[in-house]
This record gives structure tokens, C-alpha cells and sequence, in this order.
């Protein structure tokens, strides 16, 4: 399974993914790989794929020998057309609902007016990649349940940049410390209107990792002793 998370910053769009992969009915004994890579640079905007992730990866490599353009608009309408006509020819007498499950999160940005517009899409195979438009909440795809609560309960439209890369490591990691399916290392990508997609490195995201980690312990801490010394 998987957690994708899209936000929005006032100066940037932040994108987070776990990294495993399970094999067999979630619901029983599954085998696990956490080495799947699930964010990816499309021109200047970012991609998230979720749910069958060969089928993901067969678009996304059909995708890459295309132009898209680096407008969010061009990107949305190309992956839009092709990943719909791509499902029709493969599963021509199943109905969307029926088809396999992908999940695709795109994000970049709108140069249509004065200032550059944050925009966030949900394509969902089964509903025939019809695009959703996430305006003011942070999208999450995969396994939501814990990261939907997190999110109401810290997120807010003004968040900066870097407290939205902590935010986006941090409802990873929390859902990985409580679900199974969510896993191995975490992957953190940042968007800009001025430099497009860029992904973080690995000591990047270590170090974000250990400051939320530290003030987890600290806030374990502020409960177990009250705020007393």
C-alpha cells in the first residue's frame, strides 16, 4: 500500500511518499518491499503514483516521452487524456469502477495571471482519471486514515515551506508507526514556481526526521511530567 501527501506552502507545493510496496490481499499475510519509488518529476510539476504501480509505471514512462508542458493546465489535460484512453484500450468492456486501482497526484503551478496559482489534482483510474481539485486541504492518497486526522489538527493554508516539508515527513512517519501497509524510507519533493520539481536528499530528509522526532519525545515528555521539572 501506500501514503501520498500533497500540500501547499505559501511559497511552494510540498509532496511526501512512503516507500513500500505489499504483495498479496492486505487483508491477510502480505509480503513487503520498501524500495518503490512513488514521486516523480513531470516538467516543472511533480507526480505521485499510488495503487497498481506497474500499471502507474507503464503511463508514467508513456507519459515522460510526451510533452507535456510545464503549465499545471497543459500537464493535468495530456495525463488526463492519455491515462483514460490507455485504460479504455486495455479494459475496454470494464466499466472504470471495475478497473484496476491508480491513483495519481499531480501539483504544480498556474501562470495565467499576475502570480503564479498552487494547484493540486487527484486522478483516480476508477472514476475514469476525471480530475479532482484539492483547493485549500492537502491531498492524500493511499491510506489516509491517520494522516486526514493529523492534518485537521496541524495544517494550516499560511504554513511555509520548510514547516510544510516537516508536516508532510511527519504524517508519513506517524502513519507508518501505526499501519503496516505504510512504510520504509520516506521521499520529499518540493515544487516552485521559480525552479519546478526538485527532491529532497536523503540527509535532508534525515534531519527533518530527527527534529520531528524530537519534539515528539519532547511532547511525550510535557505529558509524562505534567510541564514540571
Amino acid at each position: 500500500m501506500t501514503l501520498i501527501v500533497a500540500m501547499k506552502a505559501v511559497d511552494s507545493i510540498i509532496m511526501a511518499a512512503d516507500s513500500r510496496g505489499t504483495i498479496g490481499d492486505p487483508r491477510g499475510l502480505t509480503a513487503i518491499n520498501d524500495t518503490h519509488v512513488k514521486l516523480f518529476p513531470l516538467g516543472c510539476c511533480g507526480l505521485g503514483v499510488a495503487g497498481a504501480s506497474e500499471m502507474g509505471a507503464v503511463l508514467l514512462d508513456e507519459l515522460k516521452r510526451t510533452n507535456c508542458g510545464d503549465n499545471i493546465d497543459s500537464v493535468v489535460k495530456e495525463v488526463v487524456k492519455h491515462s483514460a484512453d490507455s485504460f479504455s484500450g486495455w479494459f475496454r468492456d470494464i466499466p472504470p469502477s471495475q478497473r484496476p486501482g491508480v491513483l495519481l497526484t499531480l501539483t504544480g503551478y498556474r501562470f495565467s495571471g499576475t502570480k503564479p496559482e498552487a494547484m493540486i489534482y487527484l486522478l483516480n483510474s476508477q472514476a475514469n482519471f476525471a480530475p479532482q481539485l484539492f483547493s485549500h486541504m492537502p491531498c492524500l492518497s493511499g491510506v489516509p486514515q491517520y494522516a486526514v486526522y493529523l492534518v485537521h489538527r496541524y495544517y494550516e493554508p499560511n504554513i511555509s515551506m520548510d514547516k510544510a516539508k516537516a508536516l508532510a515527513e511527519y504524517l508519513i512517519a506517524e502513519t507508518a508507526s501505526q499501519d503496516p501497509k505504510v512504510g520504509g524510507p520516506i521521499h520529499l519533493s518540493e515544487i516552485t514556481p521559480e525552479k519546478g520539481y526538485r527532491e529532497l536528499s536523503e540527509s535532508e530528509v534525515k534531519e527533518i526526521h530527527q527534529a520531528n522526532s524530537q519534539l515528539n519525545a519532547r511532547l511525550k515528555e510535557f505529558f509524562f511530567k505534567g510541564g514540571k521539572e
